[in-house]
């Protein structure tokens, strides 16, 4: 009777753990790249031609100046993203002033994000705003609201919102005003 050690149970073994030290590998690297901003932008630009997607809009506000992470204008609203890097369990509710994540302290930012659409909403004016959170790389523990997401769930959610609240005039008149607020760019 052949043992498991044999010539070829040894080369299923060292196949098996290659195997498994490249998913490791994988897993690792793309768990560090999900904190680079690029990837949310990568995955915008999977929203197609009814989408508009702007970067890092840096407006004022009555304390200074914001820097908007993300705003996708479309027919269905303004989503205003806030994007969130840390790396472990987030803990908290919806409302709590404060979310903790391993022994440090995440001011909500949900709140951050109001601050965003608020300083927008000077740019703008009022229309239908969005406001989401993604969380590129923490595992959320607690239940935060409908407005706070993992970056896998971010297309979905933009795509569930599918009624129609701004016409194309809007949408361009948006898009200038952020545009020239923002400096052209």
């Amino acid at each position: 009777m052949d043992s498991f050690f044999s010539a070829d149970g040894l080369k299923v073994f060292a196949l098996l753990v290659v195997f498994i030290a490249i998913l490791l590998v994988r897993h690792k690297r793309q768990h560090r790249l999900a904190g680079d901003p690029i990837v949310v932008k990568d995955q915008l630009e999977r929203l197609g031609g009814n989408y508009t997607v702007l970067s890092d809009i840096v407006v004022s506000a009555e304390l200074g100046m914001n820097d908007v992470s993300h705003v996708v204008v479309s027919t269905y609203g303004v989503f205003v993203l806030t994007i969130k890097t840390e790396v472990g369990k987030i803990y908290g509710r919806e409302k709590d002033r404060e979310w903790h994540v391993k022994k440090d302290i995440l001011y909500n930012p949900l709140w951050e994000n109001r601050k965003h659409v608020n300083a927008l909403e000077k740019v703008i004016g009022s229309v239908w705003f969005i406001p989401v959170v993604v969380f590129t790389r923490a595992v959320l523990k607690d239940d935060f609201g409908k407005h706070v997401i993992k970056l896998k769930e971010l297309i979905p959610f933009i795509e569930k919102h599918n009624v129609p609240r701004l016409s194309d005039d809007k949408r361009r008149e948006i898009l200038q005003k952020l545009t020239t607020a923002h400096g052209g760019s």
